[in-house]
């Protein structure tokens, strides 16, 4: 590789490194999070990145669970020392021990959706799930233009990523902003919409 080859592939590595970066500032690394004989969970809300886990663990010796509310995850009948690690696509997830709910044992996991400015010219790729992610298999994608109605894009659909402007729905344009709301779901069990993720083209 000559001198000139190292520089091109050097900065179109950066750029596209660069992108993603940008486009990516919550980490998905694991976030832990402590179903407390105090009934509750610690903390009670974590943002998580698509293809971020969350892991629950039980600090005391009560019975405790780990309940989303539509059942997307469910550790059961409630029982000491529980331990639950899920790896999330977008969505919205409120959750509660089954035992302690009424009593304000309640939680949520938030996780927007990704948006990364690839392939090159205005598209762009707008990410909700991973090949790790076990929180649906199926995803409702909406999408607005600036401050316009939402309007849905993908409805049942098993893709985990797609192309926004490249054979629609809209084409995209420099400098004005998209936002993306998502929702997982496996069969009639589904999570609410994720928080909005916008996005600047360039």
């Amino acid at each position: 590789m000559n001198d000139r080859t190292r520089l091109v592939t050097g900065l179109a590595t950066g750029a596209f490194a660069a992108g993603l970066l940008a486009a990516s500032p919550v980490d998905a690394a694991t976030k832990d999070v402590d179903v407390n004989d105090g009934k509750f969970f610690s903390p009670q809300t974590v943002s998580s990145a698509v293809g971020g886990s969350v892991h629950w663990a039980a600090s005391g010796v009560d019975d405790h669970s780990v309940t989303q509310d539509d059942l997307l995850f469910d550790t059961g009948t409630p029982r000491a020392g529980l331990t639950l690690t899920r790896t999330f696509s977008a969505g919205t997830y409120p959750y509660h021990c089954s035992k302690h709910g009424d009593q304000g044992m309640v939680g949520t996991v938030n996780v927007a959706p990704q948006v990364v400015s690839a392939p090159a010219g205005p598209a762009f790729t707008v990410k909700w799930a991973a090949a790790g992610t076990d929180t649906g298999t199926t995803f409702d994608v909406k999408y607005r233009v600036a401050s316009g109605p939402w309007k849905t894009w993908r409805n049942n659909t098993s893709a985990k990523s797609m192309v926004f402007g490249k054979g629609g729905p809209v084409a995209v344009a420099r400098g004005k902003s998209y936002s993306f709301q998502v929702r997982s779901g496996t069969g009639a069990k589904e999570s609410l919409f994720s928080p909005i993720k916008p996005f600047r083209a360039s």
